[in-house]
C-alpha cells in the first residue's frame, strides 16, 4: 500500500514474470492485519482474499511481504537499529506463515521483506 513501494514491487514482479498473472493484496500494515488487527474484520478480510484466490484461481504459492519503515508499526524510529527492525518484520512474517498454512497447508509460502532506505532506494530480500 506503501507508494514508495508501486514501482519497485511492479519491477519486482515483473523480473518474476508475475505481473499480470497474479493475484494482488495490498493492505497498510502487510501482515499485521493478521496478527494485531485493529478489529477482527481487518483479519476477516485478509482471509477472505486468500479464500478467493485459492478457491477461484486455484493458487498455489503466495507472497507474505512488510517493510522497513511501516507506519503501522511505528516506524523505523520504534526500533534501536535497522537489524532489529528487519528483524522484527522477518519474524512478523513467520508467524503468519504459520498461520496461512495451519488452513492452507498445500500453499507456498515465500516472505520478502522490503527495505527502504533514507536514500529512497528499495531493495527485496527474501526471508528464509
Amino acid at each position: 500500500m506503501d507508494f514508495r513501494l508501486g514501482k519497485p514491487i511492479k519491477e519486482l514482479l515483473e523480473r518474476q514474470g508475475a505481473l499480470g498473472d497474479c493475484d494482488i493484496v495490498s493492505v497498510a500494515g502487510g501482515v499485521k492485519s493478521l496478527l494485531s488487527p485493529k478489529s477482527s474484520s481487518d483479519r476477516a478480510f485478509i482471509l477472505s482474499q486468500i479464500d478467493i484466490s485459492v478457491n477461484l484461481h486455484r493458487i498455489s504459492e503466495i507472497i507474505l511481504s512488510n517493510h522497513t519503515d511501516c507506519g503501522a508499526y511505528g516506524g523505523s524510529s520504534k526500533f534501536d537499529s535497522f537489524k532489529k527492525e528487519c528483524e522484527f518484520h522477518a519474524s512478523e512474517m513467520k508467524k503468519a506463515k504459520e498461520i496461512i498454512l495451519s488452513k492452507y497447508p498445500q500453499l507456498k509460502v515465500k516472505m520478502i521483506l522490503g527495505k527502504i532506505f533514507p536514500s529512497g532506494q528499495v531493495q527485496f530480500e527474501e526471508i528464509g
